[in-house]
Parts: structure tokens; C-alpha cells; sequence
């Protein structure tokens, strides 16, 4: 039993690597215009003003944010395949955001 924990454990933890080294997640500075959206061939899903897309591209990160945000709006925090952006970074990718 102990070591079937211990697995369950290893393979959790493995999940949530491999999701922040593929995917994204994208909070919004207002709720998203859509729940689900496929982007440069990602499925987000959105719930109120956070995104996420469990497998995206690899892009620069700067890049993915202004991208998304052309689609979804203001954006207040972004990562991108395990890449937190900065606030430079943000201000910048808030320039391609729609109105």
C-alpha cells in the first residue's frame, strides 16, 4: 500500500510538471469574451479571467502572451510552458491586447 502512494504521489507530481512545461495559463484583467477558444492550434479553456491550454507551442513567451492577448484582452499574469512573465513583459504584451 505504502508504495502504491508513493507512485500515485510520483506520477501526480509528474502531471503537473509536464502541464507547466507544455501549457499555459493566462489571467485576464476582465472576465474572457469566450469560454473556449482554439488558438495557434491550443484549446484554451477559459473560467471567468483565467485561460489555460494544457499543450501549446513553442514560442517565445513574449510573443504567445501578445498573440493570446490580441484574442482575449488585458492580460495581469501569464505563463507560458513553465515561464512566468515579467511586469515589462506584461505592459508589453497589454500593447497588442484588444479593447
Amino acid at each position: 500500500m505504502r508504495i502504491f502512494l508513493t507512485t500515485l504521489v510520483a506520477v501526480s507530481a509528474l502531471s503537473t510538471a509536464a502541464f507547466a512545461a507544455e501549457g499555459a495559463v493566462i489571467k485576464l484583467k476582465a472576465p474572457a469574451p469566450v469560454a473556449t477558444l482554439i488558438h495557434e492550434g491550443a484549446a484554451w479553456r477559459c473560467n471567468g479571467d483565467v485561460c489555460a491550454a494544457p499543450q501549446v507551442k513553442a514560442l517565445p513567451v513574449g510573443r504567445a502572451c501578445r498573440k493570446i492577448a490580441a484574442e482575449l484582452g488585458a492580460v495581469v499574469a501569464f505563463n507560458y510552458r513553465g515561464v512566468d512573465l515579467d511586469a515589462a513583459g506584461i505592459a508589453d504584451c497589454n500593447t497588442a491586447a484588444k479593447p
